[in-house]
């Protein structure tokens, strides 16, 4: 499926980084998308048999925030996305590109959960906003 650039969208990316405040401002918005995530395959499942969730969830929320401000042309979260393509990569963790449409999926539901505005078009938006940062890592696999 094909998504509109934020940029294309007067306004999305405002509306998705508002979402992403509603949603930090809820209960366990990050507990949530890693419950979904976990649960899209044992593959995902797989991958974090030996993680530090406290350390990990702390680190989406920096990945997510770098991820919103790569789309507003920020070389300082292009930078931080080139290193997390780094770890990410066969080099690294060995996360496969096919895994990342479960982790766009669970966020969208993570989202759907917590955010009391959520619409489909505001997933569309979050879609669309991450995706720019999930080519740029995919591209580094």
């Amino acid at each position: 499926m094909m998504y509109e650039s934020p940029s294309s969208r007067p306004n999305a990316i405002d509306d998705v980084t508002a979402s992403y405040h509603r949603c930090r401002a809820s209960d366990d918005f990050i507990g949530t998308f890693y419950k979904k995530f976990l649960s899209k395959s044992p593959e995902v499942a797989d991958k974090f048999l030996h993680t530090d969730f406290t350390r990990q969830k702390l680190m989406l929320r920096e990945s997510l925030l770098s991820m919103l401000t790569y789309n507003l042309g920020s070389e300082d979260a292009r930078q931080e996305l080139e290193r997390l393509a780094e770890r990410h990569s066969h080099r690294g963790i060995d996360i496969p590109p096919r895994l990342y449409d479960y982790w766009l999926d669970a966020l969208c539901e993570a989202i759907e959960a917590h955010d009391p505005e959520y619409s489909p078009e505001l997933a569309d938006s979050w879609r669309a906003a991450m995706q720019a940062g999930i080519d740029l890592i995919v591209s580094k696999y």
